[in-house]
């Protein structure tokens, strides 16, 4: 699911074939500095290694789809915690072929910037989850009220 999450990305920022964000050397949070080499950069990679434990060696294999996400698990079952019975999820990265990907921003302030909209983001999930089981309680209660003759 695409969501739009601020002017310049929209979420997942990496998905399928393509292994690295932004697309073009400029940060993509400011757009004033550039990124990658040779420039000054923060990175945040995401990623596994298909391992051969007898060779003691390992990299990136198109058998392998990479994610990297923000998940909200609301308690259940008696559980304590705020937000109870919601779930939900934002996807940075979403079904990066080969299992590595990378996300590269010009400062470590841009980097909290991003991080920061993908919490928003969560939350803006969360705020809605939440609405919809209050209205779904609302509607149970409705229809399980039993209706009072006087």
């Amino acid at each position: 699911m695409k969501e739009r999450t601020n002017k310049r990305f929209i979420l997942p920022v990496v998905k399928g074939k393509k292994s690295f964000w932004p697309t073009k050397p400029v940060c993509p949070v400011c757009g004033k500095r550039k990124v990658w080499e040779p420039h000054s950069m923060a990175v945040l990679s995401a990623g596994a290694l298909l391992m051969n434990r007898r060779e003691k060696s390992g990299g990136p294999s198109n058998k392998m789809d990479g994610y990297l996400s923000l998940e909200w698990h609301g308690a259940h079952n008696g559980g304590k915690g705020r937000d109870k019975e919601i779930g939900c999820m934002v996807y940075v990265i979403r079904d990066a072929v080969g299992g590595q990907a990378d996300l590269y921003f010009c400062s470590t302030l841009c980097l909290r910037r991003f991080l920061n909209a993908c919490v928003d983001e969560l939350e803006r999930r969360m705020a809605k989850e939440r609405k919809a089981l209050q209205q779904n309680a609302e509607r149970y209660r409705c229809v399980a009220a039993p209706s009072r003759k006087h």
